[in-house]
């Protein structure tokens, strides 16, 4: 039994260690108490949803942990490569990767990443990466800053760090001491890093509950109890393979729509994306003086709070449009939601555009696209299927198996058109003739 446990409303009690305990504690950690879920969707639209990247980092913890004792501990063949010390340490790594996954989000989590700097901008140890492209950084980029400045002041060892690091972020390398034990299987990291990030993962099991849950909805209900009992690792043309038993199919499926209608309904929420803009907007002409540190300790004072008190200064003076409107909750008026798809829609963007420009009307566009699953475009996140069959079983990919992927994969993509508050009258008035 774990030393430390807390009351969770998803996941009823959320067990862990004392050294667990003591990275929960650590101030890097702590600080995503104050960085909001769901940023403006909380303020805006769903005032119950109140809950942080700090729950659901644990949340992610926990069921990462209960997804490596189902799918490597519960594989027999699998398991039985590695000493009882070597499982212990892969589930510790696979619990923090759960826990420090989103440890890099910025104020209003994903709301600021636009104005981030450049990624060799960040004063990081680029030993760690295979990918060393310099472009502008992102979330999962402070993740690994963030948790290579934990090693370096004694919270994390310097390779359990990067075993961490490797398993939240696609371009950095596992340890050296990791590689020694996965040359005896080869697949372990990748499988691991399919519980972290992949399509049935950690992070998207407890964020459709949890989310769905305090937005005081449905679509991200789910029965994740069923999906991980049918889940397994399969050795497959000599590497071992994420499955499913048949009989978690269509928990799977359910998994999948979840996401798909969360992004529909309430990720991609219309006020959410015209509030978005107004801040980007607010940001881009300095009435919000918000600049995006490179140095770990600086950048960890920032938090939504921060961005909120200056958004009311500024928003004191009337003139400053943009945080004058969000404070004052006043948002664009969408206009129409147009399928990229469809050529009508895309002959109708092309008439409003010719509206507003002849009439100086102020709008702009959001855009936005999720498919169903990324399975088949994606071989690091293919799941497969443990198909019975006379002989025993084989094992086929999950698009080849599900009839509901094979008909129902479409790309959600869209665009929302927005006209100011304060432009609509006259906009309707154009059309009217």
């Amino acid at each position: 039994m774990q030393p430390y446990e807390i009351r969770d409303p998803i996941h009823k009690r959320i067990a862990f260690d004392e050294f667990e305990r003591k990275i929960i504690d650590h101030p890097f950690f702590q600080r995503l108490r104050f960085i909001s879920q769901l940023s403006f969707l909380q303020t805006y639209v769903y005032p119950g949803a109140v809950h942080t990247r700090f729950m659901h980092g644990l949340g992610a913890m926990h069921v990462a942990g209960r997804l490596f004792g189902k799918v490597i501990e519960g594989t027999p063949n699998l398991v039985e490569r590695f000493t009882p010390e070597e499982i212990n340490g892969l589930r510790q790594r696979i619990r923090l990767a759960g826990l420090l996954h989103d440890i890099g989000h910025g104020p209003f989590s994903h709301e600021c990443e636009s104005i981030f700097p450049m990624r060799h901008a960040l004063p990081m140890d680029w030993t760690w990466w295979s990918d060393t492209e310099n472009r502008q950084a992102h979330h999962e980029d402070y993740s690994v800053l963030l948790l290579q400045t934990m090693a370096k002041e004694g919270a994390l060892e310097m390779h359990l760090a990067q075993d961490v690091a490797s398993l939240v972020h696609a371009g950095v390398k596992p340890s050296q001491g990791f590689e020694t034990i996965a040359s005896r299987c080869e697949s372990l990291h990748p499988l691991m890093r399919q519980l972290i990030s992949g399509e049935a993962d950690a992070d998207r099991m407890d964020y459709l509950l949890r989310d769905s849950y305090f937005c005081g909805v449905a679509y991200g209900a789910f029965d994740i109890d069923w999906l991980i009992s049918s889940m397994s690792a399969q050795e497959k043309d000599g590497r071992f393979v994420l499955t499913l038993a048949e009989n978690g199919v269509r928990a799977f499926e359910a998994f999948l729509l979840a996401r798909y209608h969360m992004f529909d309904q309430v990720y991609f929420h219309k006020t959410k994306a015209g509030f978005i803009h107004y801040l980007e907007q607010a940001i881009a002409t300095r009435e919000v003086p918000l600049t995006i540190p490179t140095d770990p300790h600086v950048y960890a004072d920032l938090h939504d709070g921060a961005v909120i008190e200056q958004l009311f200064a500024a928003a004191r003076d009337p003139k400053q449009y943009w945080s004058h409107h969000i404070m004052a909750r006043l948002p664009a008026r969408r206009i129409l939601r147009l399928q990229e798809s469809v050529a009508d829609d895309r002959q109708t963007l092309e008439r409003i555009k010719s509206i507003c420009e002849m009439n100086n009307i102020r709008w702009f566009t959001h855009s936005a696209g999720k498919e169903l699953t990324s399975l088949g475009s994606d071989a690091s996140h293919d799941v497969f299927v443990e198909k019975k069959v006379l002989a025993g079983s084989r094992i086929m990919p999950m698009m080849e198996y599900s009839d509901l992927l094979m008909k129902y994969n479409e790309k959600l993509k869209f665009v929302d058109v927005f006209v100011v508050r304060e432009d609509v009258e006259r906009f309707e008035k154009i059309l009217k003739g």
